[in-house]
């Protein structure tokens, strides 16, 4: 395999998913026409092929309390938003209450 096969197997994911760069679309298309062996390649590139989707019972079970963690933490600063902004309204009307005597 030569230097441009590398480059080429290199840039297939980003001219895969179309966010190479011009010159290097024009440089994956025009060796594709020439290397069998990369147009090979990248016929059976495929970037979500090899990825386990299966997660051990463990790492669930992490995530779940992890999940469960955030949503405490997330009631609790809304509810302490809540109760500032509460207080910041109940201040302001006694002192409008105030200033208005």
């Amino acid at each position: 395999m030569n230097w441009k096969c590398d480059v080429v197997t290199d840039l297939a994911p980003l001219y895969h998913d179309g966010v190479a760069s011009k010159a290097s679309r024009k440089l994956v298309r025009e060796h594709l026409k020439e290397c069998p062996e990369c147009r090979a390649y990248y016929k059976k590139y495929d970037p979500v092929e090899g990825i386990k989707m299966d997660m051990p019972i463990s790492d669930a079970e992490d995530f779940v309390l992890l999940a469960k963690q955030m949503r405490k933490r997330r009631l609790l600063l809304w509810g302490g938003f809540l109760s500032y902004v509460s207080a910041t309204l109940v201040a302001l009307v006694l002192y409008w209450a105030k200033k208005n005597r």
